[in-house]
């Protein structure tokens, strides 16, 4: 088994404490004005992440919204974090109206994600070319699609269907973006019946609807959870992200789930002017969640779980 980094695959083991889910680079027409696009900054921060005490990174930036695997590498470098980087699309949303990207069948997504997987990351994803010229040497590690609160759209289906295909034959893990996960059930109902195993598939941003037995039903299905809304008090304070893991943890599901904090915006990182940053999550969140729990617990959240969700045997 192994794990996949931007450098080359690594032991489970190698891992260490890692932020589930975070973007050193995106661009998106939903949040204007709040681009990440600066190499010195977004290294800036995420060496604050380091310094916070977490050893890897899960870089959760898709196709066509500002990847930059001809610049991951130099924070990685700088910051000496372990960088696992996604392959996959967004909710639809996302994407400029008739962007190419959209347009794909479930096989050409198939392919696409695939190649990213095993081969490397396009350099330009605006072309959709595969070709030498236009690969990088940085592979992906796992596979990324985004849902609408609303039923699926018929591209969100389609990428659904590539990601458990390539998910079922290389054996990558999935990260599902959710918004309120309206639709998580019919959502992970479709992922088994394309042939897609749920012990690979983590719901991000499942705390934003903070219910422990919500909670509880996905984690019986063998998925994990995606906690990462800590700093965000305009859906939750910390404490009741603190008690919903607690909660977790006492009714058996504890290795469940997974923290990253998906700070996301230029707006929200320090070095671009903004709050909470990066450090947010090691620095003031995690003591919080150590105080309610256990040492133990925590650190096993954050090395053995995402060891677990993301190692694969390609």
């Amino acid at each position: 088994m192994i794990i996949r980094t931007i450098a080359g695959d690594i032991a489970p083991e190698k891992l260490g404490r890692t932020n589930y889910h975070e973007h050193a680079f995106q661009v998106s027409p939903l949040l204007p004005g709040d681009e990440l696009t600066s190499k010195e900054k977004s290294g800036n921060e995420f060496l604050r992440l380091a310094k916070s005490g977490f050893d890897s990174y899960v870089d959760a930036t898709p196709i066509g919204l500002g990847r930059r695997p001809d610049l991951i590498a130099e924070i990685a470098n700088r910051s000496g974090l372990q960088v696992i980087h996604a392959t996959g699309v967004h909710k639809e949303a996302h994407y400029a109206n008739g962007q190419k990207i959209t347009q794909l069948e479930v096989d050409q997504l198939a392919k696409l994600f695939a190649y990213e997987l095993q081969t490397g990351i396009l350099l330009d994803d605006s072309t959709l070319l595969i070709n030498e010229a236009n690969t990088s040497a940085i592979k992906a590690g796992f596979i990324k699609f985004g849902i609408s609160d609303a039923p699926l759209s018929a591209f969100e289906n389609r990428a659904l269907q590539a990601s458990a295909v390539v998910s079922a034959k290389t054996g990558a893990a999935i990260m599902i973006h959710t918004d309120s996960a309206s639709e998580i059930f019919p959502t992970l109902d479709l992922l088994e019946e394309s042939g897609a195993n749920l012990a690979r598939v983590v719901v991000a941003h499942i705390d934003r609807r903070p219910d422990s037995r919500f909670h509880a039903e996905i984690a019986a299905r063998g998925a994990y959870l995606g906690y990462d809304g800590a700093g965000r008090s305009k859906y939750f304070a910390d404490e009741v992200l603190v008690e919903l893991f607690a909660n977790l943890v006492e009714l058996g599901f504890g290795a469940n789930v997974l923290f990253g904090a998906d700070v996301a915006r230029s707006s929200r990182y320090v070095e671009y002017g903004g709050a909470p940053g990066l450090e947010y999550l090691g620095n003031t969140f995690l003591p919080k969640l150590r105080a309610r729990t256990s040492d133990e617990i925590v650190e096993k959240t954050l090395t053995t779980n995402p060891a677990n969700w993301l190692a694969f045997n390609p």
